[in-house]
């Protein structure tokens, strides 16, 4: 026979550690007790189970209908005996429910078939804790801390919640330390899903956005808009802003004075360099300020095709390209199309239009400031590559001018005319960045 006080002792200790209503846990005890009688004497039997709360004590019965003549003995009873038993004024019809006597293989079944309706029961009952807890915060960022790291994912607590991270959903690089604090985007919120309800992940574009929505004001109140995000995870990102109020500068907004508000994100990101762009509903500007600093000679979109030819500079084709087509691939996601670059030597080659309709023109590209400006940019890329590799100046210059002046122009071009914005990944990129290094990248690019 079970202990009713050990029963009431293992209920409450459920409830209490797995959060689940009481409920739940007596609707398992009776669907157990039901399965054993089943298995145990009739599967067509109907059985009723009672269990008093404040005793633990359980009754089972099997339900049994009146009639004149017995066929099933386990399903009926006699008028006669029924009256006997149940009183005068049972009838034929009615159904009336006999005590089931507990022995001891009986009570050692039902105990093993509630045990196992029980840990079903919590399973189910945690599945639907987790999915009403986090239904109301998916697509947020939410925090935790760091309770275990196993080799394909962290496990972050969250208000009592275990919630996985794999660690192709991390950023590159970064590491966690037990019981250290980690935030992170949901994507998605699942109600049964065997691996994890919880799509959790730190390279999401949308992670970004909100983390910029926590460190810009402007961003929370919809008084700037972020349009689109583009990320390559721990190396750099860009973002599109927009701001709905005139006179409020949406790219200073985001920065923040000397930078401290995209300083806090990048922190958050493990270094990731963030580009904030100006988005413009003219798609032809809003390529051409994804781009910059490059400057554009030509710019065609061929709508149909969703794809977008452009001209830049002989001298600035590598920094449009960007390291392993970085600099590239975050603009052709940010404006969510194809793009192929071109240098204008290159372009000429090939009896590509120049159309002259981009933010530079021929009287511009062939002033010398221009060209000095583009020539301080480089010297200042190749100062920061000498310093870091530790080269000689005069090897650190034969590789400059052997990446700028000997690789093949077709070559470079070739490679990012053939991949496709959202889908190819580095793996089908071949070319290599001529000015190094991120650093190098950055110096460029900042200057």
């Amino acid at each position: 026979m079970i202990d009713g006080a050990q029963l009431l002792d293992a209920i409450y200790e459920i409830v209490q550690d797995k959060k689940i209503d009481k409920e739940i846990i007596l609707e398992g005890i009776r669907e157990g007790f039901q399965k054993a009688y089943e298995k145990f004497f009739d599967p067509e039997a109907i059985v009723r189970v009672d269990i008093d709360q404040n005793t633990g004590q359980i009754k089972v019965f099997k339900e049994l209908t009146v009639v004149q003549k017995i066929e099933d003995e386990w399903l009926e009873i006699g008028l006669n005996q029924a009256k006997e038993q149940y009183g005068d004024n049972v009838s034929i019809g009615d159904n009336v429910y006999e005590p089931v006597e507990f022995t001891l293989e009986f009570s050692k079944l039902a105990v093993m078939q509630v045990g196992q309706i029980i840990k079903q029961k919590i399973r189910e009952g945690e599945k639907n804790k987790i999915y009403q807890e986090f239904l109301s915060k998916n697509h947020e960022i939410v925090g935790g801390f760091v309770k275990d790291v196993t080799e394909t994912s962290y496990l972050v607590d969250v208000e009592g919640s275990i919630i996985p991270i794999w660690n192709k959903k991390m950023i590159p690089g970064e590491d966690f330390d037990i019981d250290q604090r980690i935030c992170f985007y949901i994507e998605e919120v699942s109600r049964d899903n065997k691996h994890s309800q919880i799509q959790a992940s730190r390279i999401h574009p949308e992670f970004l956005t909100r983390l910029m929505e926590t460190e810009v004001p402007e961003i929370l109140e919809g008084i700037v808009e972020v349009k689109s995000v583009a990320r390559e995870p721990g190396h750099r990102a860009k973002i599109a802003v927009y701001s709905h109020e005139e006179g409020v500068d949406p790219i200073g907004s985001c920065v923040g004075a000397s930078g401290s508000r995209i300083k806090n994100v990048t922190k958050e990101l493990n270094g990731e360099k963030i580009d904030v762009v100006l988005w413009n509903e003219d798609k032809k500007t809003f390529v051409m300020n994804s781009l910059a600093p490059v400057k554009v000679i030509s710019i065609d979109i061929d709508e149909e095709n969703n794809e977008c030819f452009i001209v830049v500079p002989n001298e600035q084709l590598s920094l449009a390209i960007g390291k392993k087509g970085m600099a590239a691939r975050l603009v052709a996601n940010l404006v969510n199309m194809k793009i192929n670059i071109f240098s204008l030597d290159n372009a000429k080659e090939k009896d590509i239009e120049i159309k002259w309709n981009g933010n530079i023109d021929e009287a511009e590209l062939s002033n010398p400031e221009f060209l000095n400006k583009v020539n301080k940019r480089r010297e200042k890329t190749a100062g920061n590559y000498v310093k870091e590799n530790n080269f000689a100046k005069k090897e650190v210059e034969e590789e400059i001018v052997f990446v700028e002046e000997d690789k093949s122009i077709d070559e470079i071009q070739a490679s990012i005319a053939a991949f496709e914005s959202l889908s190819e990944d580095d793996s089908t990129l071949d070319f290599e960045e001529s000015i190094g290094s991120d650093d190098d990248y950055d110096s460029y690019y900042q200057d």
